[in-house]
């Protein structure tokens, strides 16, 4: 995590877009792949269900010519006449026999070359055995599927693989040959009575020669599996007497199909399973799936390498365009590099009107906006440094007005004039408290006293043409609040209310705490104002005094600087009545 914080905007964007079409082209090809092999599979299924469909009507062909044949014989009308009628042993019934009779399977077998053997089992045992062709049915009767074939209803049956039988001389039993074989009853031509039983042998390797020639590429293995699952042909010698289930492969129910994909001896196969007509024989084909999905192989290579090639391509187009892109970034961050230096006069070229142009003019108007704030604090400073001139001027000041108001108070008591003294001693009270060592703030305790000097003076100067009144609530003279911000309006309220008057007046002072609150209220009977006149004192239009030349506006504007919004000015008056200046202020 901390090497990928260390790369560059241009690695970290070209990284991830190539992953995203990455995993985005990954995934595509991966269902393309998928898709199509599954198609090639179910493509093959079909292909090779229509081989093993063909194969199956070709073995049916087969068995069909079997069991009509069997239809021939057994209906045959001498063979039914002959095997229906008492044998009396007369020299014409053997003539019969002999030439005309048992010459009939022989010539059968001369025409259907596919059979293997054929034979009449005889119910009438004095009728002499001919040959391997007629033979009484006492020779069978032990057979296991004597009993119950003889006693169903069943006309003709298929028997399982088993070995050729001879009734007449002995074989190598190395050279018997693997036989299907198929019964028949014969009805006598005179009663309902069984007459005998055809039997029908075809070799195995004629039966199932046609699954020695494959008619697909694509071929796996297919053989014929029995009723009990085992493997009948041996076209596959490595399988053959193997059963199905040693394989992996399911044995179908009677009469179904299996059309399915599995896994035969860790092999994806496609195995298919069709019954074979009247022989309860199934044949089972095993195609490996490999060979349908090569070529799929195949276009997975071409997919992987048109996929390399695009990824290839677009990492190209996504760097070019990031490179393009961040190329104005860098102008802006080389812009902000300038800015930092100390460099303000710097501006980014805008050519559009998407995001990094926003970006750029922002920066603009932020550094346009920086350089008119650094000229304000420069011009600030400056004007602070005239101010502190300013200050050390004014502290020259004060000690000389202080020493002439000395000087004065002396000369008034040698004189013997009290009020000489009086009227100099509040005068420099005032201006000491009004001075106030320099500071913008005051105590509310020296901000009263500053007023109650004020006003000694104002009574000289009015003949005690008003009264003066304090309500001073003592918990509020410790807190601190901007100096000289309630003589300016006593100073209106005599010059602007009681002096109009022309008569004596009332001038009330109120100081107490509200909650959280420092509350002053100035309260005079004078000539009050009109809702024009309160309307330009609250916009701060100046209205002078004559004393001390502080206006509203003055006040209004200190009180802007030091508390913001944090306090309440209001004015409440009415002609004839007189004013009442409210002040609320933050208590510090």
């Amino acid at each position: 995590m901390a090497q990928l914080k260390r790369l560059g905007v241009t690695t970290k964007f070209v990284l991830t877009f190539i992953s995203i079409l990455t995993v985005s082209m990954s995934f595509m090809g991966y269902i393309l792949y998928y898709q199509s092999s599954h198609a090639a599979i179910a493509q093959g299924q079909i292909l090779m269900m229509q081989n093993v469909l063909q194969m199956r009507n070709s073995m049916n062909q087969k068995t069909d010519m079997v069991q009509n044949l069997s239809q021939i014989i057994a209906f045959d009308p001498k063979i039914q006449n002959f095997l229906g009628t008492a044998f009396s042993g007369d020299p014409f019934q053997l003539i019969d026999y002999r030439y005309n009779i048992a010459p009939i399977l022989g010539n059968l077998m001369q025409q259907n070359t596919y059979i293997h053997a054929m034979r009449i089992f005889m119910t009438n045992n004095e009728i002499p055995e001919m040959n391997d062709s007629f033979l009484h049915l006492k020779r069978v009767q032990s057979d296991p599927w004597y009993a119950s074939y003889i006693h169903s209803t069943v006309v003709g049956d298929w028997q399982g693989l088993h070995t050729e039988k001879s009734f007449i001389g002995t074989f190598d039993p190395s050279a018997q040959k693997k036989v299907f074989t198929y019964d028949r009853k014969i009805d006598s031509s005179k009663s309902t009575a069984l007459a005998g039983v055809l039997e029908i042998e075809v070799d195995r390797e004629v039966l199932f020669d046609g699954l020695k020639n494959p008619q697909s590429e694509h071929f796996g293995s297919i053989f014929v599996v029995d009723r009990r699952g085992e493997i009948v042909s041996n076209n596959v010698p490595q399988l053959a007497g193997e059963s199905a289930k040693s394989l992996g492969l399911p044995i179908p129910a009677q009469g179904t199909e299996i059309n399915k994909i599995m896994d035969i001896k860790g092999v994806r196969s496609i195995v298919i399973s069709v019954p074979l007509g009247g022989t309860e024989l199934y044949i089972t084909g095993v195609f490996p799936v490999s060979p349908f999905i090569e070529s799929m192989r195949l276009s997975l290579k071409w997919i992987i390498v048109i996929l390399v090639s695009s990824l290839i391509l677009l990492s190209g187009v996504v760097i070019f365009i990031t490179h393009a892109l961040l190329r104005r970034m860098k102008v802006l961050v080389k812009a902000m590099k300038q800015v930092r230096e100390g460099s303000l006069n710097v501006s980014v070229p805008v050519v559009a009107n998407d995001e990094f142009s926003q970006m750029a003019v922002s920066f603009n108007l932020m550094t346009a906006r920086i350089h008119d704030l650094v000229e304000t604090v420069y011009k600030s400073s400056i004007m602070e440094k005239e101010a502190e001139l300013r200050v050390l001027e004014s502290q020259i000041n004060p000690h000389f007005l202080y020493n002439t108001l000395a000087t004065i108070s002396w000369v008034a008591r040698k004189v013997h004039s009290s009020e000489i003294a009086h009227l100099s001693n509040s005068l420099a009270k005032f201006y000491r408290l009004v001075l106030n060592k320099g500071k913008s703030a005051i105590l509310v305790r020296d901000e009263i006293e500053m007023v109650k000097a004020y006003l000694e003076i104002q009574k000289f100067r009015f003949e005690n043409m008003f009264d003066a009144e304090f309500r001073i609530d003592d918990r509020v003279l410790p807190y601190m609040v901007p100096k000289n911000i309630l003589q300016p309006l006593v100073e209106n309220a005599l010059s602007h209310g009681i002096e109009p008057k022309c008569c004596h007046g009332t001038v009330i002072i109120e100081a107490g705490l509200q909650e959280e609150s420092i509350v002053f209220r100035i309260i005079d009977d004078g000539v009050g104002m009109t809702p024009d006149q309160i309307g330009a004192v609250l916009r701060g239009q100046v209205r002078r005094t004559s004393g001390s030349g502080f206006a509203v506006k003055n006040i209004i504007e200190r009180l802007n600087s030091y508390y913001v919004n944090n306090y309440k000015l209001e004015l409440f008056s009415r002609p004839g009545i007189g004013t009442v200046f409210v002040i609320t202020l933050p208590k510090e």
